[in-house]
Formats: structure tokens, sequence, C-alpha cells
């Protein structure tokens, strides 16, 4: 399964890998990184982050007032072909700028956390359904493979080991108070039958 992002000069590849890691491409401003992460390793809780264009209409809103301001002044002065060239730069350039600011991609970021390696994702890119899709499957996949690992009982395990074993799981919220007084009753009662 892969996912393929973008937002402006940003791309993201994300391949999930024999279903126990993720390689994750990313290339931006010419730069190449690529790493794979186990999926035991990923977190399962979801933080959005989201920016808005208001800092960027307050930049617009003093740069037009700034323009307006050099144009009263060139009228107002006494060379107004002389200044003219200068006032038509600027115009070029604080334009130039206040598109550029305006047209640019806005932040919007699903960030996977909680476990030892944190992930970004694009929230929009491809779809939002895509993004939700994927990292659900990431979840739920990390999730088999830590109670595969963890939440198997076994009788010649010491106690204190086992214990701790199902209170992380617990505290991680991969298994319910239920499920965790099940599996500790399954674990007393094998070390019953083993010791008998």
């Amino acid at each position: 399964m892969i996912l393929k992002q973008k937002q402006g000069g940003k791309r993201k590849e994300f391949e999930l890998v024999n279903n126990s890691a993720l390689r994750v491409r990313e290339k931006q401003s010419g730069e190449l990184k690529e790493w794979t992460v186990n999926l035991e390793n990923i977190g399962n809780n979801l933080v959005y982050q989201e920016a808005t264009r208001k800092r960027l209409y307050i930049m617009a809103s003093f740069l037009g007032a700034f323009l307006v301001f050099i144009t009263i002044a060139l009228f107002m002065s006494d060379d107004i072909m002389g200044n003219l060239p200068v006032v038509i730069v600027s115009y070029l350039i604080f334009g130039f700028v206040i598109a550029m600011s305006l047209l640019s991609p806005l932040k919007k970021e699903i960030h996977l956390v909680g476990g030892a390696v944190n992930l970004t994702f694009f929230q929009g890119s491809p779809s939002q359904e895509a993004v939700s899709g994927f990292i659900s499957e990431i979840i739920r996949l990390s999730r088999q493979l830590l109670l595969n690992k963890y939440a198997r009982i076994d009788a010649d395990l010491p106690e204190d080991t086992m214990t701790t074993q199902l209170n992380w799981l617990k505290n991680r919220d991969l298994i319910s108070e239920e499920e965790y007084r099940a599996l500790k009753n399954e674990y007393k009662t094998q070390r019953l039958i083993k010791d008998f």
C-alpha cells in the first residue's frame, strides 16, 4: 500500500513494507530523505495542525497601505517622472510578494504521535479519505503487531515480566481493562497448569 502526497514544493511517499514496516521518502528543496520505521514504533494518537492566512492578510494590508503611501508621496513630490520608476519597481516587488504569500499552500497536517517515532502527513493530499484510510491501516497494523508480540501468554515468563507487558499494553490503550484482567487470569491459569 502506497500513499503519495504533495504540498507546494514538498513531496512525501509512504509505503507499507510486509505489513511490519513503513518506508518514508521526503523530497523538499532538492533534498531527498528516505528511512524505514518499524510499525511497532509508531504511536496511535492523531494531532491535527492547520495554519490560517490571518498573518498573510495583515502583511498584505500593510504592504498595500505602504504602496498607497508611496503613490501619494509620488504625486506630492516635485519630480514625478524621476520618482516614477521607484514607485513602479515598488509596485512590482510588493505585488509579487503579496501574490506569492497569498498563493502559497496552507499548512494542513496530521501528526501520528505517541510512539518512539512521530509521522507527519499532509491532510488533504491526495484526498482526506485516502490519508485517513492509510493512517487507519497503519494504526491497525501497529496495534496488531504489538498485540501479537506482547499479549501472547507465555507461562515460561516470570509473572513480573508478564504483568509489566500487560500493563504497558493497557497504558497504551491497546487492550481494555477487561482484556487486561482476562489475559492476566489466562496467564495465571497456564502457570498453574505448567506447575502442576
